[in-house]
């Protein structure tokens, strides 16, 4: 600890080296964590087409797990003892892990293939239709009619098979322009075995038999296996995300003993964390790759599952490149007074035995359904602004939509203004008001523009893309996402005071522990939100062969706003709005009597940074 790292009153600190390092590897620590928690989600369901009910089970249960496991994995930082501290060595060793389970969960089949490659083909004479009529390829399209299954209308591959055409290298066979070459199919009536030789009644009964199956389920265990792997790889990731999140965030309150100088820490790292929201564009980065998987003849679905996991690769090597920046740099300038450790069990006590931190956590907890914004977001995005195809919506006939553009524009800088612009004053904040009463204030007038979001959609008929809805949305999201935003500062900064306050109550300093709630609340949260989500995406159906259809539909000239009668639009915007809004209400609760005033706080640093002080000069 030399003299260039003293400040004021020998206060230990950082330098603006270290603090820059930091916040590189947490830039790329979080487009990680953007990566697997928005594009793993739209790619698990709108890609390889995972039911619903399965995505909204894993998602909870790993999170379930990630919260329990997390105190856990702050124990062994706060038992860890080695030449550069106890959470140092994790920043060195472990980003290369987490590259590695990053690409893992997006490494899996299809739950749903892809059979919707079909052309009529008219035969005007019906004796052609006689050598298929017993045939095991024959294919049926059912009605209900009276409480009854009827079949009306029978199907035949002319060329004897349902799978495309393949060249010697496996290769499926595409035209001229670069489209697969369909099967043809006979189509002809199921009580006389007539051919349908009406064009357009041909075309309409081909539709609807690809809307029923042109996606096959897989079944048994392939479909079991598929859904494993989704889990165990998901839940893998997550433990190893851990090893390096707590150690990551706990090093701030070992890095400065000045709390002005550790709230500055805690809110350039809240910002940056913002910023590695650039992680939630992989949704709509990687259809961009899809072209050069079409160029090696796949088909559409599976071209993009291609994509997806070629991007999955690019920007986890990147971000892990940041994140690994963060080992090299930081110090840990702040030693544990007392060297005593404890097992899980104790620190489970020492958690819920502080006040202060017990009101923070459960707050946290109660305020679960503002997760609903990340998890929902990009498939909000890629669906009810660009109908699941950004190339056909962005340019119209070769031309820039530019309207669309900066009405997104708009959306996007009022929500990204809020969550990363606006906190950046909280600091300036903290030295004018309690932190109590800034937390509670963001906690209940952050509910009121969620709830607007879904009130003034419904005013506007489902609606929300003209210019006057957008500035509304783009006002409702930047008053959103500065609560938000705020209250991700105030509750790092709180938690920091929290870990103050234990080391003066009781002369342990458990960093890793008390910084682990913070994950602790963070991955429980989305596991509440994940089971909300699937459960209304139950209700309106927006699940598994389902989502494929739609994005037929979609391909076919559909329009998602008003698709299903516009219920999974509905339900999208419900999501981002009135769970959270609740969540807010809720939240404010605990912390009404918080704990740990300011001035208390002040007084308890001052005692304890002079007993550093007079242990160092004795020493």
């Amino acid at each position: 600890m030399g003299k260039a790292n003293e400040t004021k009153a020998n206060v230990l600190t950082y330098t603006k080296k270290e603090l820059a390092g930091f916040l590189t590897g947490l830039a790329g620590q979080n487009i990680i964590y953007n990566i697997i928690a928005t594009g793993l989600a739209f790619y698990f369901q709108s890609v390889i087409f995972l039911p619903a009910i399965a995505c909204s089970l894993i998602f909870a249960l790993a999170r379930v797990w990630d919260a329990v496991n997390d105190p856990m994995m702050g124990t062994i930082v706060d038992k860890t003892r080695t030449k550069w501290g106890k959470c140092k060595p994790y920043l060195l060793f472990v980003p290369a892990v987490i590259m590695i389970t990053t690409i893992l969960p997006f490494i899996n089949s299809m739950y749903a293939e892809p059979n919707q490659y079909h052309e009529v083909a008219f035969v005007e004479d019906p004796s052609a239709y006689t050598a298929f009529a017993d045939s095991d390829l024959v294919k049926a399209l059912d009605y209900e009619n009276d409480d009854k299954t009827v079949t009306k209308y029978l199907f035949v591959p002319v060329g004897g098979t349902w799978e495309l055409q393949k060249d010697a290298e496996g290769k499926t066979l595409m035209d001229e322009n670069g489209n697969i070459i369909k099967t043809e199919v006979m189509i002809y009536t199921a009580e006389d075995k007539a051919p349908v030789t009406d064009k357009a009644l041909a075309e309409t009964v081909l539709q609807e038999f690809q809307s029923e199956i042109g996606f096959e389920k897989k079944t048994g265990a392939r479909a079991g296996l598929i859904i494993f792997w989704a889990a165990f790889s998901y839940i893998l990731w997550g433990m190893t995300y851990t090893i390096g999140d707590i150690p990551l965030w706990g090093v701030t309150s070992l890095m400065t003993e000045d709390q002005n100088d550790r709230a500055k820490a805690l809110t350039l790292a809240r910002a940056v964390a913002n910023v590695g929201m650039i992680g939630t564009l992989f949704t709509m980065i990687a259809p961009a790759f899809q072209g050069m998987w079409k160029a090696r003849g796949m088909d559409e679905a599976h071209s993009l599952r291609a994509a997806y996991i070629t991007l999955a690769v690019v920007m986890t090597v990147f971000a892990s490149v940041l994140f690994q920046v963060a080992g090299f740099a930081v110090k840990e300038r702040v030693a544990p007074q007392n060297e005593k450790t404890y097992t899980i069990k104790e620190n489970f006590k020492i958690m819920f035995g502080n006040k202060p931190f017990r009101q923070i956590l459960i707050s946290g907890i109660l305020r679960s359904p503002i997760q609903l914004l990340g998890i929902v977001a990009m498939t909000l995005v890629m669906y009810y602004f660009f109908n699941n195809d950004i190339g056909a919506t962005l340019f119209v006939d070769g031309a820039l939509n530019v309207s669309l553009v900066i009405k997104v524009a708009i959306l996007m800088v009022g929500l990204l203004g809020g969550m990363i612009v606006f906190p950046l004053f909280v600091p300036n904040l903290i030295k004018k008001f309690e932190k109590k009463s800034l937390y509670n204030f963001f906690t209940l007038i952050g509910a009121v523009p969620f709830a607007l979001i879904f009130i003034f959609f419904l005013v506007s008929g489902g609606n929300v893309l003209t210019w006057g809805w957008m500035i509304v949305m783009a006002v409702l999201f930047f008053m959103a996402g500065s609560a938000m935003g705020s209250l991700n500062v105030l509750q790092s900064v709180m938690i920091a005071d929290c870990v103050d306050y234990e080391e003066y109550t009781n002369g342990i300093r458990p960093d890793g522990v008390f910084f682990s709630g913070q994950s602790f609340i963070t991955k429980l949260s989305a596991g509440i939100a994940s089971l909300i989500s699937g459960a209304v995406y139950m209700i309106v159906g927006f699940s598994d062969k389902n989502v494929a259809l739609l994005n037929n539909a979609l391909v076919n000239g559909a329009d998602f706003i008003t698709y299903n009668g516009g219920k999974f639009a509905a339900a999208m915007f419900f999501l981002i709005s009135v769970p959270p809004a609740v969540g807010m209400v809720l939240a404010a609760i605990p912390t009404l009597k918080y704990a740990l005033t300011d001035k208390e706080h002040t007084r308890i640093l001052d005692e304890l940074n002079e007993k550093r002080a007079a242990n160092q000069d004795n020493g």
